[in-house]
């Protein structure tokens, strides 16, 4: 009788356990697109500043500050090598 009160006991554990790690792995998932999402938002927010600076730089009347290899503005920071 003990040992079909612990085997039912036992049982039961699973089942919790098994929900548990349904929650998890949902959790887990939810939070995968979450990621995603969030990833593909910031790409797209880069992708605007990229564009922003590329305009910013396009706009501005650069003065270079040169090395032996490259220069670089002072305003917008673009950077040109001098090795062609």
């Amino acid at each position: 009788m003990k040992d079909l009160k612990k085997k039912r006991m036992n049982s039961g554990k699973r089942t919790e356990k098994s929900i548990n790690d349904l929650d998890e792995r949902e959790n887990s998932m939810n939070r995968v697109i979450q990621i995603k999402d969030e990833m593909e938002q910031l790409e797209n927010q880069l992708d605007q500043l990229k564009k922003e600076l590329y305009i910013f730089r396009e706009n501005c009347n650069h003065e270079f500050v040169k090395t032996d290899y490259s220069q670089e503005c002072t305003k917008c920071h673009l950077i040109e090598s001098l090795q062609w």
